[in-house]
């Protein structure tokens, strides 16, 4: 068996959405004769099995936190005094100079943080263990500027999940944007593939290294997590959402307005529905709700273990996707619309730009829609309740959501890896 080495901050039993790419790469390309052996920091917040190599890092953004007296459970905003502010807002001087220091910190993090110890480790890794490929998988980007440092002869492919170079965040500080043109080409230049999420992004990263062959592999599901979790009819039509909202860039607004419509004009009673928030309970957030007058309906929790939210998921009327409104992200899944896929029950995509990679998900496997209007999604939220009126909570068929199941995943990645590795070993020849 031919053997990879994965480096990445996003390993099981490591809680994200991240994970779940690295989770099923490590399974699926054993299926297909690789033997992938994961390289991670540790970051002190999860045990890891025997399999995982572990690392040292370097922290910018705690050592920071601690300077100013900021405690593990405290946010800086909230040891300062200081409300956290929100897409839209205007915020304070004080706001202000936490997002700077926030920012440049988590830049620090993201860029540099493993560049020294991880460069040394994987080095000393590769000088004692014999690997035929190298994968990094980003965000953090540093993963790469470590494989750019060690891989040699070994051939490398670059995994990025989203863009390294994403210009279009507001507020983000406009020389960390100068850095990352500088950054990406110089480590992503001895790659001997990139892959990336969708295909706009693979044609953008295809005009930036026309020598190196750029492959679209997208997100996706596994059947073996579903294994055992029922679907259960919801007590009311529950409108489910999993994920951060990154400070409304993926805007709940629009549906919050539909909402507020519906049960102003009497369409929908509060008794019969609820919507559920897992994961982001930000103040914005809150206060949005209050504002639009549906906290009757509306209810905020905080983050839950993925297991419940699978089974969550599947208990669910509809699963929302928010999405951000910004033309440049028309080639952004979000990982959680795979997760969703594998739930099976129907997704409702709210707002995004007016092209996304999404619709075609949505239109080929028949599991959603994507509304941009408030009308579009009141009658959505309609729809939902008259469905479970008649105790009929639509459930996707298997075979429609079949072509995003993860063995895909595995398949063309380990055709890539064959790809260079072969190269390689006909230029050694």
């Amino acid at each position: 068996m031919k053997r990879a080495l994965l480096l990445t901050y996003h390993v099981p039993p490591r809680q994200s959405i991240a994970t779940v790419r690295v989770g099923q790469l490590i399974s699926m390309l054993a299926r297909f004769g690789w033997e992938v052996v994961p390289v991670t920091p540790d970051l002190g917040d999860v045990i890891y099995p025997r399999s995982v190599v572990t690392t040292g890092v370097v922290d910018f953004k705690s050592a920071a936190r601690k300077l100013i007296g900021v405690k593990k459970d405290q946010t800086t905003s909230g040891h300062l005094g200081v409300e956290r502010g929100f897409v839209g807002g205007t915020p304070s001087l004080k706001q202000q100079i936490i997002r700077i220091g926030h920012d440049v910190t988590e830049y620090a993090n993201r860029q540099f943080g493993w560049i020294g110890p991880g460069t040394q480790s994987v080095g000393k890794l590769l000088r004692e263990q014999r690997f035929n490929a190298i994968i990094s998988t980003s965000p953090p980007e540093t993963t790469h500027q470590v494989a750019s440092r060690v891989h040699g002869d070994i051939p490398w492919i670059a995994d990025l999940r989203d863009p390294w170079i994403r210009e279009n965040v507001p507020g983000r500080l406009a020389p960390l944007n100068s850095i990352d043109r500088l950054l990406e080409p110089r480590a992503l230049r001895s790659a001997a593939a990139i892959t990336t999420v969708s295909e706009p992004l693979a044609d953008e990263l295809r005009k930036r290294y026309p020598l190196t062959p750029v492959y679209s592999i997208p997100n996706a599901f596994s059947n073996a997590d579903w294994d055992g979790i029922p679907f259960a009819e919801p007590l009311r039509a529950t409108f489910l959402y999993a994920g951060q909202l990154y400070g409304g860039l993926r805007d709940p607004r629009p549906f919050f307005a539909a909402i507020s419509e519906a049960l102003r004009e009497r369409l929908v009673s509060p008794d019969e529905m609820v919507v559920e928030f897992y994961g982001d309970n930000s103040e914005w957030l809150t206060s949005e709700i209050r504002r639009h007058g549906i906290g009757s309906v509306v209810r905020v929790h905080g983050a839950r273990p993925r297991s419940e939210i699978l089974r969550l998921e599947r208990e669910a009327s509809r699963l929302l996707l928010f999405l951000w409104n910004d033309p440049n992200e028309r080639g952004t899944y979000t990982g959680k619309l795979f997760e969703y896929l594998g739930a099976r029950r129907r997704i409702l995509a709210v707002g995004g730009p007016s092209e996304s990679v999404v619709d075609e998900v949505l239109h080929t496997s028949g599991a959603g829609e994507r509304l941009r209007s408030v009308k579009g999604l009141r009658d959505a939220i309609v729809q939902a309740v008259q469905e479970w009126r008649t105790g009929a909570t639509p459930i996707v068929e298997p075979h429609a959501v079949e072509p995003f199941e993860s063995t895909r995943l595995g398949e063309r990645f380990a055709a890539i890896l064959n790809d260079v590795t072969s190269a390689r070993a006909g230029s050694v020849r």
